[in-house]
């Protein structure tokens, strides 16, 4: 089990996520104290591609897995919990069954809660 930050880097419109496009996680293993996404992201800034640079890093859903007493618990925004997405977390963090908590206040709040709250 390894601890980090990732974002889901995704096409958005105003219903959410369109899971049709092709979508990946972005992620840095990390303690999960130790960095915060904004200070992650302008260090993923300086090695990124456009999708990196063109926003801040609140654009994309984002999240962070916390291992705590030998158990991973899974904190991300609420919009990108899919069995698909999951399956790719667990897999880049080498989870196995880790709690999910999807979170819809302002601490993962992206463009897509921005969007769908304005409309």
């Amino acid at each position: 089990m390894v601890e980090g930050l990732f974002w889901l880097i995704c096409t958005m419109s105003g219903s959410g996520v369109d899971w049709g496009a092709d979508w990946e996680i972005l992620h840095l293993f990390a303690k999960s104290n130790s960095i915060s996404h904004k200070d992650a992201w302008e260090q993923l800034r300086l090695h990124g591609g456009k999708y990196i640079k063109q926003y801040n890093y609140n654009h994309y859903p984002r999240g962070r897995v916390v291992v705590r007493n030998s158990k991973a618990t899974v904190f991300l925004n609420q919009h990108i919990v899919t069995d698909d997405v999951i399956s790719k977390i667990n897999h880049i963090f080498c989870l196995t069954a880790p709690k999910i908590h999807a979170e819809g206040g302002v601490h993962y709040r992206c463009y897509i809660d921005l969007i769908i709250n304005s409309g």
